[in-house]
Parts: structure tokens; C-alpha cells; sequence
């Protein structure tokens, strides 16, 4: 049974994991280390982690580009990017920070010619190929920790366990993609007898909806070369974020690229399962324990997850005043027919 959180209980949670690590931190930091690193983060520090958010935006928004164009939507790189940073702000503010922005990005990219199954298949698509993407990076962060760490077997053996699970259903879907029309129906349709009990026009309706979305996904990956070259865009993306991972530690003085891909690596896994806005806490707990497990220290991932966060933060109001943008016209634009049809 499913337990849902409500709002103040969430609010709760949240209170409560904050002020665990103002607790945690004010015991194992070192006000002077501390305030050393934080005179690091100069204007041109700043610059650079803007200037890396910027290009993993861009970079993203090139691989559904590409996406958009096979399905025959593209309306030009500026309104993607557009549609894309301002998911990317609300799937921030959300408790998973992988997941929750796609609804805002098919409202502002889609217009009066296109339907919603079209745009959700090509960000579904676009999606698939972010987080797989991230696949072969994981695989080489966790090798990367079991060799600094030497940890014992059964622990490797489990968490080896878990990445072979998540590689063997990333094949699966990619060969089922490409080898059967019929994949997203079948496995929709064993999720929704459920709701078919209860409400079975619902259910026709929910079906109609992913039959259509069905075919305009296989529509999209009908020329594999498509999808493989926005794949290779995905796999840049995860390189330029491990690059700036890179960037970061180089700024603090520990340059170290196996550390950035542990890093990198470590914080993914943790972002998929967060329960609260903005992974606030798991993020900082997941930085303040690998920083210490690879002997950085518990001062410099502080201030490596304020500059993260600068530049991420930077982002989201940037995706935000877009959204305001848009609500704006949209408001100016029903405002002008209505005038026009009073005329």
C-alpha cells in the first residue's frame, strides 16, 4: 500500500533533515578551512559553473532537437531551449530530480498543430536517452569506489547487482523499442487493469491516448541512425557534467577526474530515489559522505555543493522567469481574441 506524504509532513521531513545537517556540519567542519574555500568562489569561479550549466542546457536541448526534427515538430532551437530550461526549472522544484518538469515542457513547446502523444513521445524518447546516457559513467564510478575504497564483497556484490538490473532493463526496452510495435501497449495495458476494474472507460481512454503515443514513438526511432546520434549527444552531456565536476574540485584544489566520475556517479544514483524538493539534504549528505570516503573532506564538499547549486540554482530562476514570460502572452494573447471577436 502506498503511503502518501502530506503537505505538513513533508514540510516536517523537510525542517527536520536541515536542521540534522546544520547539526552535522557544525560538528565536522573547520570554520577557517571553511571560510577559505568560500573566498574561492570569485566572479570568474561563478562565471565558469554558469557557463557549464549553459552547455549542458544546450547540449540537452541539441539531442531532443534531433528528436523533434525526426518527429517533424521542431520549431527552431530558441523555443526548445525555451521549453527545455524551464522543465528543467520545475523538475528541479520537485521532490525527484530527474522526473516532474515534463508536463510544463510539453505545454510551452507544443502549439494548436501538434498533439500532446507527439510532443510526450519525443520527450519520453529525449528522457530514455538522458538518463541512459549516464549508464556507462555510473559503471565506471562504482568500479572507480570499489577500487579506492576496497570495500567487502557482499557490498560490492549487492550494489554490482543493482547496476546489471538497471543495464539489463535499459538493453531490454532498447530492443523491445526497436524489435515490437506493440511493447508500450502490452506493458500498459497489464498496469491499467486495475483501473479497468474501476473505471473501464477510463481506461479506454488512457489507452486510446498511450496507442497513439505508442506510434509516434515508433514513428521517431523508425531511422535508428537518429536515435543513436542523440544518444552520443546524451553520452556529451554526462561528460560535460563530469567535466564540471572536474572544474569544481579543481577550483576547491583537489583536481582529481576518477574523483569527479565517483562523484558524479554517486550523486545520480541518489537523485533518482530523492523525496524532497530540490534533493534538498540528499544531495548534501551524499556530497558530505563520498568527500570523506575519498578523503577531500566534509569543508570542501560544502562549498562544492554551494557552487553546484549557484550555478543549478541560476538555471531554475532562468527556467522560471520563462514560464512567467509565456503565462504573460498567453494571457495577452486571449485577451486580443476576445477584443477581436467583441468587435
Amino acid at each position: 500500500m502506498k503511503v502518501r506524504l502530506t503537505r505538513p509532513l513533508r514540510i516536517a521531513i523537510e525542517f527536520a533533515v536541515l536542521a540534522l545537517l546544520v547539526l552535522l556540519f557544525v560538528k565536522v567542519l573547520d570554520p577557517r578551512q571553511l571560510r577559505r574555500y568560500v573566498e574561492l568562489i570569485t566572479p570568474q569561479v561563478v562565471t565558469g559553473i554558469l557557463t557549464f550549466q549553459l552547455a549542458i542546457l544546450a547540449t540537452q536541448t541539441f539531442h531532443w532537437a534531433l528528436i523533434l526534427k525526426e518527429a517533424g515538430i521542431y520549431r527552431g532551437f530558441w523555443w526548445t531551449f525555451f521549453a527545455r530550461v524551464s522543465g528543467f526549472a520545475f523538475t528541479y522544484l520537485t521532490p525527484s530530480m530527474y522526473f516532474g518538469g515534463e508536463p510544463v515542457r510539453a505545454s510551452l513547446y507544443k502549439d494548436r498543430l501538434m498533439s500532446y502523444e507527439k510532443v510526450y513521445a519525443t520527450i519520453a524518447l529525449d528522457k530514455y536517452i538522458e538518463l541512459g546516457a549516464k549508464i556507462p559513467f555510473i559503471i565506471a564510478g562504482f568500479s572507480l569506489l570499489v577500487y579506492f575504497v576496497h570495500t567487502g564483497a557482499v557490498l560490492i556484490g549487492v550494489a554490482g547487482f543493482i547496476l546489471l538490473v538497471l543495464i539489463a532493463l535499459f538493453l531490454l526496452v532498447i530492443v523491445k523499442l526497436f524489435s515490437s510495435r506493440t511493447f508500450i501497449v502490452t506493458a500498459s495495458k497489464r498496469v491499467l487493469r486495475p483501473l479497468a476494474r474501476i473505471n473501464p472507460r477510463l481506461a479506454v481512454k488512457v489507452l486510446r491516448s498511450i496507442r497513439e503515443f505508442a506510434r509516434d514513438v515508433h514513428e521517431i526511432i523508425r531511422r535508428r541512425r537518429i536515435f543513436y546520434v542523440a544518444l552520443a549527444a546524451g553520452l556529451l552531456v554526462a561528460l560535460v557534467e563530469v567535466l564540471q565536476t572536474y572544474y569544481i574540485l579543481f577550483v576547491l584544489g583537489h583536481p582529481s577526474l576518477p574523483n569527479s566520475i565517483v562523484i558524479f556517479s554517486t550523486v545520480i544514483i541518489q537523485g533518482l530515489i530523492a523525496i524532497l524538493p530540490g534533493n534538498i539534504g540528499g544531495m548534501e549528505g551524499t556530497h558530505l559522505f563520498i568527500f570523506n570516503l575519498l578523503r577531500i573532506g566534509s569543508n570542501a564538499s560544502i562549498v562544492y555543493t554551494l557552487i553546484l547549486r549557484l550555478g543549478q540554482m541560476t538555471m531554475v530562476l532562468l527556467g522560471l522567469g520563462f514560464i512567467f514570460l509565456w503565462r504573460v502572452e498567453r494571457v495577452r494573447v486571449r485577451g486580443a481574441d476576445r477584443n477581436r471577436t467583441d468587435v
